[in-house]
């Protein structure tokens, strides 16, 4: 059996994630990823780049690529990789992305993905609101061009097309993850760490091997990561020019039958310049990696110790003080205030501003609540965020994202409401983490939430929203004691797996 080639030309949030638990769970991955940074830049140039590092002596049988890669053009730059299995996994669509409202929608981003899904062999989508929204767009996005409009595409991709939900690898067997009525089932795994073996890396000319203690070869933060974040994360940088660090990490079980094979196949990111492989001692990983790749990436350090602190970055922000804990895990306290968690990308499209703003009048309102604000950082923090960290002073629990994944569980499981005010959500992995940890969610209804949310947890105004948070601050109880009824068993991992793997081999 071939091995299967995993791309992902943002390897950051869920697309990070989605990857490392198929390398986790399935032999014979192989994966080539690129930092999670310059998403634009992603898009439009990454295709030549991985073409590149691809080895041409290599034993594939399946290519799994996220929409952000051009798919056609790697075919094209690489027409030895056309006779694999394709597939194509949307984690959201360009063709109805928010965008600002003084920009211009990009054509080419959304022309990109279908001509992707042209070539491809099966197209996969996390939800059936980003399939349905992305067929049901094409027609109009290429009305934007002048003359020569192409027809039929639509009736092309259809058939190629499925639902399948992203697998979220829940904590197994997690002290108070169910302590509210929760229609769920237990979820159960049993992962074993292999042995760091030998690692080998390759290149045009065939396979040399390193012993994995030479130094210029970077296994990257293993005494801050927990075991399962330290599978298979064998990574090397390259040496550029240009502040685009380029990370490429291929994986592989070389016995191709067993997770818990010794031995790892290395895809090595080489510079066009010199070939020069970083040396560990020369770089400030924290400096050049972003946030958002997560632990695997870059040397973290505890931040268990930074809870209730802001991360740091390169705006201005007041800093926030923890909630008074002083009395123990004031969260845990039956009679403690609402615990309201938002833990979502700092971005405009997840619509900080309404949360912020709610928060704001139920403060003016006298209503006793603590928040937590997570999710993750990027170049461009809206303001809002800078404002809130001073105006809610007082009421912050915790603010900003906790990398480790224990550290984020259990404010989860400490939290009663979770709060979504995106604009833009095409399936919503913390919502879905939030709620099998206990808490109530409140979404839109609109987007991907009806799909997945009963429409008791749904709200279609700001006031709406406002009013279900002000009655929970008033009897916290009403979200601590609830029922909701979501079979969230179908979007785990276990639920999921057997479907994934009949996809991939």
């Amino acid at each position: 059996m071939g091995e299967i080639l995993l791309i992902e030309p943002f390897y950051g949030g869920s697309h990070k994630q989605l990857i490392d638990l198929l390398c986790e769970e399935i032999p014979g991955c192989v994966k080539v990823v690129l930092p999670a940074k310059k998403w634009h830049w992603r898009a439009r140039t990454s295709a030549l780049y991985i073409s590149q590092q691809i080895p041409h002596q290599h034993n594939f049988s399946v290519l799994f690529a996220s929409s952000v890669l051009n798919l056609a053009e790697l075919l094209a730059l690489r027409p030895d990789l056309t006779q694999l299995r394709k597939l194509l996994y949307f984690h959201e669509n360009q063709l109805v992305y928010p965008i600002r409202k003084h920009q211009d929608r990009d054509f080419q981003y959304g022309y990109n993905q279908v001509l992707s899904c042209l070539v491809a062999d099966v197209v996969l989508f996390n939800s059936k609101y980003n399939l349905d929204t992305f067929l049901s767009s094409i027609k109009t996005h290429f009305n934007i061009m002048p003359d020569c409009r192409p027809k039929g595409l639509a009736e092309q991709i259809r058939p190629k097309c499925q639902v399948l939900y992203f697998p979220i690898n829940f904590p197994a067997h997690r002290k108070g993850c169910h302590r509210i009525d929760v229609k769920t089932s237990t979820i159960s795994s049993d992962h074993g760490l292999p042995c760091a073996g030998q690692l080998k890396t390759m290149d045009d000319t065939g396979t040399t091997s390193l012993d994995c203690t030479d130094t210029n070869c970077l296994l990257l933060s293993t005494a801050e990561k927990s075991t399962d974040d330290m599978r298979n994360d064998f990574v090397l940088y390259a040496k550029r020019s240009d502040e685009e660090d380029a990370q490429l990490t291929a994986t592989s079980s070389l016995d191709n039958t067993s997770k818990e094979s010794n031995d790892f196949k290395m895809l090595t990111a080489v510079s066009s310049e010199n070939g020069e492989k970083l040396n560990k001692h020369r770089m400030n990983i924290q400096a050049e990696m972003p946030s958002s790749v997560g632990n695997c990436v870059k040397n973290d350090q505890d931040l268990s110790e930074k809870i209730g602190k802001p991360p740091s970055s390169d705006h201005k922000t007041a800093t926030p003080e923890p909630y008074d804990d002083q009395q123990g895990d004031l969260m845990k306290r039956k009679d403690g205030p609402l615990h309201i968690v938002w833990p979502h990308r700092w971005e405009h499209d997840k619509n900080p501003d309404l949360f912020f703003h709610t928060l704001y009048q139920l403060e003016e309102e006298g209503c006793s609540f603590a928040v937590s604000v997570l999710g993750q950082e990027y170049t461009d923090v809206p303001e809002i965020f800078a404002e809130a960290a001073g105006r809610l002073k007082g009421k912050i629990h915790q603010w900003g994202h906790l990398a480790a994944k224990e550290d984020y569980y259990r404010l989860l499981n400490q939290a009663d409401v979770v709060v979504s005010t995106a604009d833009h959500e095409f399936y919503g992995v913390s919502m879905l983490e939030a709620v099998y940890c206990g808490c109530y969610p409140l979404c839109p209804n609109r987007l991907v939430y009806p799909e997945i949310f009963p429409k008791e947890c749904l709200y279609n105004t700001p006031q709406q929203l406002k009013k279900r948070l002000r009655d929970f601050c008033r009897r916290p109880q009403l979200a601590r004691k609830h029922t909701i009824n979501l079979a969230i068993h179908q979007y785990s991992w276990e639920g999921l797996a057997e479907e994934y793997r009949r996809l991939l081999q």
